[in-house]
């Protein structure tokens, strides 16, 4: 049987597509690429910071390489990498972060479409609404959070199309955290 990790290749429906990433050049050349674009950066941690392919390296090939509970995914458009969304069980800290109660199986989800031409397409939401489905279907998953900044309307309409709703406002982060 395969592990966890082994188990979600490839999700997939219509014209969306979730895949694995691997400890690969051109997929760590897709995160150089989103993660130095500044229309990108404005949303993802700001134009002040930039990544180094050895930064990206150091922070995404230990998830990469299956050495990091965090499950690193490309999301596909007609088979083409156009973003990055990730999944991760919930840590009992991050349970306490988010008000959940520690019997509940407790994931998070980080997503961010890197090709800004396919922005407003609701390609994130169908993404998304892949995600959850293989999150609470297949893993068995009890609940699920996400933690978009205050002031990401794109991201919040996403959530909440997704069926996701808002909680509280983690403070020190300013984010706001959504529960479905």
């Amino acid at each position: 049987m395969l592990s966890e990790r082994e188990s979600i290749i490839w999700i997939a429906e219509g014209d969306i597509g979730i895949r694995r990433m691997e400890y690969s050049p051109n997929d760590i050349s897709l995160l150089e690429k989103w993660l130095n674009d500044e229309v990108v950066q404005d949303y993802y941690e700001g134009r002040s910071k930039t990544y180094t392919r050895e930064q990206i390296v150091a922070k995404f090939g230990p998830r990469l390489l299956g050495n990091d509970p965090v499950i690193p995914c490309l999301i596909l458009y007609h088979g083409v990498a156009i973003g990055y969304i990730q999944y991760y069980q919930l840590l009992s800290q991050e349970q306490e972060d988010y008000s959940v109660d520690p019997g509940k199986l407790a994931y998070g989800i980080d997503l961010f479409i890197g090709e800004p031409s396919y922005w407003n397409k609701r390609i994130g939401s169908k993404a998304l609404k892949r995600l959850l489905a293989y999150l609470f279907e297949e893993i068995r998953a009890d609940i699920v959070c996400v933690d978009p900044q205050t002031w990401n309307e794109r991201a919040i309409r996403c959530y909440l199309k997704c069926g996701f709703k808002k909680t509280k406002v983690l403070e020190q982060r300013e984010h706001l955290q959504w529960i479905l």
